[in-house]
């Protein structure tokens, strides 16, 4: 049953950061892209 788990566990983890990451793409064009011209 472990066996089945932790793959599971692990591919919802990876699922998860790749929603969190294209939103933090999205952002990063708008708000972000700004920030980083004042960084500079």
């Amino acid at each position: 049953a472990q066996g089945n788990v932790l793959p599971v566990l692990y591919g919802e983890m990876r699922v998860g950061s790749r929603v969190v990451s294209q939103e933090i793409s999205t952002a990063d064009e708008g708000d972000g892209g700004q920030v980083v011209v004042i960084g500079r």
